[in-house]
């Protein structure tokens, strides 16, 4: 209920509305006040506002003007856009231009049959798709692909799930290896149609399909083929080939893959449409003048209404004494003259061209229209013709450097303008890596790979990825090379990286070579898992398997065995590479004597002015050096003595004879300017310094060494002596090991051939071969043939026995009993041996011996009168063969006849409903006779088509079953059984050294390297001589560590100070020593393995920070499991700090689970600022809270900040791609910071919403309004308490004047009653 208030009532004044005037009349003034500053205050937001806005408005104007893409923006046309278009860019060199348009590129297409749904079953299988070029037949069809290892992808597997047309079209389509499959309806049914996406020649597709045994699909899949083994009739069929776009350009013929071309008409691709031969296109690039002045104009525009608006805000009317609303505004004024300077300033760094300022451009201050810009067009055309490459510069950033290899990239906020000198000492380099050699790569007979050396793990630039090669035989390097690339390069992994690789076969060195795209430190090469059969196929290992790389030492280099001369010592000063001193002004003058006395020596021919050694430069050092070689030939030393300056510069002479025995001394130096500037010391006596030839042992080395885990127990001894080359050192070091593990007993009994498995079929007891023959096909080490046991000697191995000495010959594969079953081994001993029984047992063969004819061509069956047919009766079951395609399509020889009568014959074995596709194979002898293999019965071997049971009949064979195919009526039983081997290819072993003599003519430095038994092996050494060390640069297994191949981050200074390198990109550093942070590192934290809790009495502590003192409390109660977490709470606690805010005080609180690092769990804390101030540290910890964090009082193991060193370099973050080019100076860049570029910069400071200089003001105006507002609540409460007290004063008076009127009314009452009594 609402206070009733009395005041005036006692008195019966109205003291309430005395009180509300007397407050109202104090109030009001302070209203007015604050009301006008207010007003005042949203006037300059709004205005700021506005500010803000044409500010970005004009950013936004500088920013399209400071792209070098607009600066140098250019316009190409061509005169016939119905054959083609174009497009230019920065790089488009303005002049005319003349093509003519001869073919454009087409995209590969291949089309199916006709079939009668999408959905209509096709196959299952894989579909393999290759890219490269194709050579086609004089008939036109596919004859060989040229594979291209950087396209295309893994296979594609069709399984059940996608096994329809439409399915494979997806399936195609989702792979996303470079085809894309559509299918469409011609009216005669659905076709699949397979497209390659892009264009020419070397984009054509192979397509392979495979069946389910991974056998080339002859049927089902076989209509998506597209190849020279399967193509005919039914499968693919070709309506476009691969085409090269075709141009005259300048009266030169260009091929490109692609329509888009560049390169030929610079900085301009051209877009082919359409060709037409003889017809000449003209093609004109010009300067986009018209688009850059009209960003020119919209700048101008922008900053005539940022100026108009500023003057208004900023004028004062003297007539009315009338100022504007930020007149006096230091932001405002500050911001005008930014922006004022920058546009008439001239550009820094700018030099050597006829424009250096936008004033230049025609961009001028109008004197008579309050100073506002004006744009001339017409001085700009002017400008851009004559110096277009200056504009570039006023308006833009840029970076031009003086060599083509070294390219500006970018900038960083700490560039400077200004011309840096580039100097490398190291260009980047990628990745190689060099694969053993191996003695079967010299491809005189095929490399098989197959699934027992076709896989192996790449470690690619830091990516470990499988590799699995195609299964099949390699006849050349350069073959298999490709398909090694080939199979990297598609690899879903690297492929989403961009990391790719190209591998080179040598035929020199037997062995392949892998180079990864990447380049700099992170480009790396190696493998990180091989078996043994793919490191003694393919000669990859893994680290420290194969060769070993002994240390490259100066006592192994040519001249350890050459020897070398006396030399002079050298001398004094050192000349630079480009100083030519001109001895004809001041002679040098000095005396040799190599022995026989001292010859003067008079050097005076000018190495200053004139190239005296040919080589096009005028003047440098080596000028110098021939003055001096020419002067001592000119005497009797002709021909004895040899100058030359050192690495380092210094002037050396040696003798021409070599030998310990030489000598010579240099005396009698003169001193003219060039004695002096050549630092010839004639004080050094007489030298002896020659080494004779041969690099010598004077005494045995020995050493031990292991070979997979296995050490010598006698030392390798290589005998003393002097070795005259390298080479003579090798093989002298391989005799000793060879002689040291060939007697070693640890060694004996390790040498073997290959071997097969040892088969699972019990030959325990003996088996009648007579009857029942066994047999197997045996590859020994690169010789295939078949083995077929017949014999009837009790002992079984007797009779396997026989068998291969009947076919390979005696004393060529052994066979014993291994157990029960029998294991083959090859006499043959050694690492390049190898046994694999590629099939185990056999079906039955068809009988060719009485053949009517032999398939050498492609037969046409297809038509009417033309098929064969023929009935094979298998397993009591008659197999009716009609085979009526076309085998003249696509290769048109043997294989492709061969194709259509599998394709007859599947089709015949089911629609016998007994058996499936391939259970009986079609296939030609090596005379070319056609014969037939059973395998199976509905996929499943069984006795009938599969072993010594087996067996197959030819019969009512037609005449051109005869004629064509020459089918000859038989019924054999002719198949074998198995010895249950397995297919895995197995190597022999031996401990065989081979040592060879590297040299490195770069470094001058040599080294030994190291293979014992081949590539799959380990060797170590141990317990070494020093002389193993030192001269042989061997290293003991403890200290060994192969190196990774891997690439070098470019190397050298920008404006001589150390830049950084990344790849092939070199980046200026700041060059000082940046200030560092204060820090804290606690002692060890508690056990967070268990749990740690935070409750009252562990969970605060006193900390000072920057000099800050504060008591932090963290949350509680609370439970941490880890140290990290703990960190967190933490740092948010010290972070949330009020006083540390206030004073924009944070930190960084980390906790270390690294257990190398010393800070191994424990608490670090971070101040965020830097320098001598920069600081933290614990003022009070309490026990159990020490317990927790292992703080304790005072820095603990942390350290005050240091303060910054130096000044940042002017040139620190710009940033360059060196391409190649020497070692060395490399000239220099200049970069320039163009008029936009600078304001543009200016501009977006300004505008910064977090410190701009405009955001900042803003925020001052929210503060004063805010502050406005706490000025209002302080009158306010000052008022009502005004209005307070003066109604307690009232109120107080009011009740005095109610007792006197009370006391006046009790007198008067007397009074009156005094009266009335009296009367």
């Amino acid at each position: 209920m609402a206070a009733i208030e009395s005041l005036g009532l006692g008195s019966g004044v109205l003291t309430n509305d005395l009180v509300e005037k007397i407050v109202g009349a104090e109030r009001e003034a302070s209203d007015i006040r604050l009301d006008r500053d207010e007003e005042i205050l949203d006037a300059r937001i709004t205005a700021y506002g506005e500010i803000k806005s044409l500010a970005s408005t004009l950013q936004s104007a500088t920013s399209a003007l400071s792209l070098p893409s607009t600066a140098g923006s250019t316009t190409a046309s061509s005169s016939d856009e119905s054959i083609l278009t174009t497009e230019a860019s920065i790089l488009a060199e303005p002049g005319t231009y003349s093509v003519e348009v001869l073919n454009t590129a087409k995209a590969h297409s291949v089309v199916t049959d006709a079939y009668s749904s999408i959905d209509e079953i096709i196959g299952t299988g894989e579909i393999q798709i290759t890219f490269g070029a194709i050579t086609y037949d004089g008939s036109g069809d596919f004859f060989s692909q040229d594979i291209d290892p950087t396209k295309g992808g893994p296979p594609i597997t069709i399984d059940d799930s996608n096994k329809t047309l439409s399915g494979i079209r997806e399936a195609i389509n989702n792979a996303d290896i470079g085809a894309k499959a559509s299918i469409i309806n011609d009216g005669s049914g659905y076709r699949l149609v397979i497209t390659a996406e892009d264009t020419g020649e070397n984009n054509a597709m192979r397509i392979m399909t495979l069946d389910d045994l991974g056998a080339a699909a002859t049927t089902g899949l076989s209509s998506i083929a597209y190849n020279e083994v399967q193509n005919g009739a039914g499968t693919m069929t070709e309506t476009a080939k691969g085409e090269d776009a075709l141009l005259k350009a300048n009266g030169l013929t260009i091929t490109r893959e692609s329509n888009a071309i560049s390169e030929v008409v610079p900085g301009v691709t051209l877009n082919l449409l359409s060709a037409d031969v003889g017809k000449p296109i003209s093609i004109v690039v010009a300067p986009d003048t018209a688009g850059i002045q009209e960003k020119i104009q919209d700048f101008v525009n922008a900053y005539n209404e940022f100026k108009k608006f500023s003057d208004e805000l900023t004028s004062f009317n003297s007539d009315t004494d009338q100022a504007g609303l930020l007149l006096g505004d230091s932001t405002l004024r500050g911001i005008q003259s930014q922006v004022r300077s920058m546009i008439s300033q001239p550009i820094e760094g700018l030099s050597g061209t006829k424009y250096r300022s936008l004033t230049e451009l025609g961009v001028n201050t109008d004197r008579t229209n309050d100073f506002l810009l004006e744009f001339d067009p017409a001085v700009f055309s002017k400008a851009m013709k004559e110096d277009r490459e200056s504009i570039i510069s006023i308006l833009a950033k840029s970076g031009n450097a003086e060599d083509a290899q070294i390219r500006y990239v970018n900038d960083s906020i700490n560039t400077q303008p200004g011309t840096y000198g580039i100097e490398v000492t190291q260009l980047a380099t990628q990745a190689l890596y060099q694969g053993g050699s191996v003695a079967g790569l010299d491809f005189s007979s095929p490399v098989t790979i197959d699934e027992s050396n076709n896989n192996f793990t790449l470690n690619l630039n830091g990516k470990n990825e499988q590799i699995t090669l195609a299964s099949g035989s390699y006849a050349t390097g350069e073959e298999l090379a490709k398909q090694i690339g080939f199979q990297i390069n598609s690899n879903e992994t690297y492929k989403e990286y961009s990391y790719g690789v190209t591998v080179d076969y040598s035929a020199t060195d037997k062995n392949f070579s892998i180079t990864s795209n990447k380049y700099g430190a992170d480009s790396r090469v190696s493998f990180t898992s091989t078996d043994s059969n793919s490191a003694n196929t393919l000669g990859f290992n893994t680290l420290g398997k194969g060769l070993y790389e002994g240390v490259s030492l100066t006592t192994l280099g040519t001249e350890a065995f050459l020897g070398k001369g006396s030399t002079t010592q050298p001398g004094s000063q050192s000349v630079l590479e480009s100083e030519g001193i001109n001895f004809a002004a001041n002679n040098a003058t000095f005396s040799l004597d190599i022995g026989g006395g001292a010859i003067p020596v008079t050097v005076n021919l000018n190495a200053a002015g004139n190239d005296l050694n040919g080589d096009s430069v005028i003047g440098d050092r080596k000028d110098t050096l021939q003055a001096i070689q020419t002067a001592i030939d000119a005497t009797a030393l002709s021909g004895n003595v040899i100058a030359d300056f050192d690495d380092n510069g210094f002037l050396t002479f040696t003798t021409s004879a070599i030998g310990a025995a030489q000598q010579i001394e240099l005396s009698a130096v003169g001193s003219t300017s060039s004695d002096t500037i050549l630092g010839l010391n004639g004080s050094q006596g007489i030298q002896t310094n020659g080494d004779d030839a041969g690099l010598t042992l004077g005494a045995a080395t020995e050493f031990n060494m292991s070979v997979d885990g296995i050490g010598t127990t006698t030392k390798v001894s290589v005998p003393a002596g002097t070795y005259l080359s390298g080479a003579d050192l090798a093989t002298a070091v391989e005799a000793a090991m060879d002689g040291a593990l060939g007697s070693d007993p640890a060694f004996v009994g390790l040498t073997k051939g290959g071997e097969s498995s040892t088969g699972t079929r019990d030959l325990s007891t003996a088996i009648d071969f007579v009857t029942n023959n066994s047999g197997f096909m045996l590859n020994v080490s690169g010789v295939e043939k078949e083995v077929v046991v017949n014999g009837n000697d009790p002992d079984n191995i007797v009779n396997i026995q026989a068998a291969l000495n009947t076919v390979f010959g005696a004393g060529v594969v052994t066979a014993t009993l291994d157990g029960t079953g029998v294991k083959l081994s090859s006499v043959a001993s050694g690492h390049n041996e190898y046994l694999e029984v590629t099939s185990d047992g056999r079906g039955a063969q068809s009988d060719t011996t009485s053949a009517v004819t032999n398939i050498t061509t492609g037969i046409d069956f297809s038509g009417v009168g033309n098929n064969a047919t023929f009935t094979l009766a298998v397993d009591g079951i008659d197999i009716n063969v009609d085979v009526n395609a076309d085998g003249s399509a696509g290769a048109n020889d043997a294989t492709s006849t061969l194709a259509m009568v599998q394709r007859g014959l599947d089709t015949a074995l089911q629609a016998s409903g007994q058996f499936t596709a391939g259970d009986v194979m079609a296939k030609l002898d090596g005379s070319g006779n056609l014969f037939f293999e059973t395998l199976s019965k509905n996929g499943v071997r069984t006795a009938a088509t599969y072993g010594s049971g087996s067996g197959i009949e030819v019969k009512n064979i037609d005449a051109n079953s005869s004629a064509n195919l020459g089918l000859a009526t038989s019924n054999v039983s002719n198949g074998y059984d198995t010895l249950g081997f397995d297919d895995t290819r197995r190597y022999g072993y031996d401990v065989d050294a081979d040592v060879s003599y590297v040299y490195d003519s770069e470094t001058e430095l040599g080294s030994l390297q190291i293979n014992v038994g081949g590539n799959a092996t380990e060797v170590s050494f141990s317990d070494l001589d020093p002389a193993a060390i030192s001269i042989l640069g061997l290293q003991d297994a403890a200290t060994y560590s192969p190196k990774i191949a891997e690439g070098q981050n470019v190397e050298g200074t920008i404006n001589g100070v150390e830049a950084k390198g990344n790849g092939q990109y070199l980046s200026a550093t700041d060059g000082n020593k940046k200030a560092s942070n204060g820090f804290y590192i606690a002692n060890a934290a508690a056990d967070f393995s268990l749990g740690v809790n935070l409750d009252a009495t562990n969970n605060t502590f006193t900390i000072e920070v920057d000099g800050v003192e504060r008591t932090i409390s963290l949350a509680q109660p609370a439970p941490y499991n880890s140290g990290e977490a703990l960190a967190a709470a933490l740092q948010t606690a010290i972070n949330d700090d009020p006083t540390f805010s206030a004073d924009k005080i944070s930190v960084k609180v980390e906790y270390n689970d690294d257990p190398s690092s010393f800070s191994y769990q424990k608490f670090g804390i971070i101040s965020a600022s830097t320098g001598e101030e920069s600081s933290v540290k614990m003022i009070d910890v309490p026990g159990p809270t020490s317990a927790i964090f292992g703080f304790v009082n005072g820095k603990a193991d942390g350290e005050t900040g240091q303060a910054q060193v130096g000044n940042i370099d002017p040139s620190s973050g710009i940033r360059m791609k060196i391409t190649g080019g020497a070692l060395g100076d490399r000239g220099t860049l200049t970069y320039v910071s163009g008029f936009a570029d600078q304001l543009n910069a200016s501009l977006l400071s300004m505008l910064d919403s977090t410190d701009g200089l405009i955001s900042n003001k803003l925020n001052a105006l929210d503060n004063d309004k805010t502050k406005l507002a706490e000025k209002r609540e302080t009158l306010d409460t000052r008022m009502s308490a005004q209005e307070a007290r003066l109604k307690s004063q009232f109120l107080y008076n009011d009740a005095i004047v109610s007792k006197l009127n009370s006391t006046g009314d009790f007198i008067t009452q007397q009074f009156e009653a005094m009266n009335n009594y009296g009367k």
